[in-house]
């Protein structure tokens, strides 16, 4: 609906020219009116004024349909919307697009003289910022009894603000301490570093909310760093390199068009070969070196 005062004109002049009345619904006089009242309110609105933002109104509803610069902006149409006497409630299909795609067509015509396409905001989605760089705290709970819990702090990268099946990749690096069986003190210092590639399914409805869930695996590259040097029965010397894998729950919040809250949980499993010295001679055992893996971060969303 272009304008919605043309409605009651076109009604009118029909109306004038028939021996018999036409009856109006007061309903579709009532939503006319709303919607003449949220277009104006648009219109001179000093943000959204240049943008083509379409109006349909049914029962009170509004829906917003066009395109404008930002999510910044499609929240303040929406806004604005809703402040109308008379709305109800407020339904967008607007898109986000560059301030270039937004200039009128050379041929004069409005640019969004045709129906919104039901793909329209999973294109805008794809023409979000793609990468985000931040850190996060990180939290790590072995499940083998000998290995230390750990608290640290560490990069975080969002790749990608999409849906449905994609590529991922997993690294969630940490260090733990060794402690022997039974008696107190450290063997030394185990680092795990998996580097995991697999994929991921991420559901979001278009608003500022991500949930993906994904499956990774790959190769941890490990080290053992000797932190004693007391005398003991039993000491540790080396550990190999194991298959990991990482099944993961992570959650992405958009907190406004730059930054963005994350929330990880997953549980890595690898089970490494170290090699002991027991009583003067050379053992090889596995260390069940699985660990559940928390983190909270924020990121900044760079393009």
């Amino acid at each position: 609906m272009r304008h919605p005062g043309i409605l009651l004109v076109v009604l009118a002049a029909a109306t004038a020219g028939c021996d018999r009345p036409i009856e109006i619904q007061p309903q579709a006089v009532e939503d006319a009116q709303v919607g003449v009242r949220v277009k104006t309110a648009l219109v001179n609105d000093a943000q959204l004024g240049p943008r083509v933002i379409e109006v349909r109104v049914t029962r009170g509803l509004v829906i917003l349909s066009g395109a404008v610069a930002s999510d910044e902006e499609a929240a303040r149409a929406i806004e604005i919307a809703r402040a109308v006497p008379g709305v109800t409630d407020v339904r967008s299909q607007l898109v986000v697009r560059q301030l270039s795609e937004l200039r009128a067509p050379a041929d004069g015509g409005d640019e969004l003289d045709r129906p919104v396409r039901p793909d329209d905001e999973i294109v805008s989605a794809s023409r979000r910022r793609l990468l985000a760089i931040g850190g996060s705290v990180n939290a790590r709970e072995p499940s083998d009894t000998r290995l230390a819990s750990t608290l640290s702090v560490g990069p975080l990268i969002r790749l990608g603000t999409g849906r449905g099946l994609g590529v991922t990749t997993g690294f969630s690096w940490f260090q733990t301490d060794l402690s022997p069986d039974s008696s107190p003190g450290r063997l030394g210092r185990i680092t795990i570093r998996p580097v995991m590639g697999g994929l991921s399914y991420t559901f979001t409805d278009q608003s500022r909310v991500a949930l993906s869930l994904s499956m990774v695996g790959g190769m941890a590259f490990n080290s053992f760093t000797l932190t004693e040097s007391t005398p003991r029965d039993v000491l540790a010397l080396e550990v190999d390199n194991s298959v990991a894998a990482r099944p993961g729950v992570s959650l992405w919040v958009d907190l406004n068009s730059r930054a963005a809250l994350n929330v990880f949980t997953g549980y890595v499993i690898t089970r490494p070969q170290i090699t002991f010295l027991e009583h003067g001679a050379f053992v090889r055992r596995s260390v069940r070196a699985d660990t559940a893996v928390f983190n909270v971060g924020l990121a900044y969303k760079v393009f």
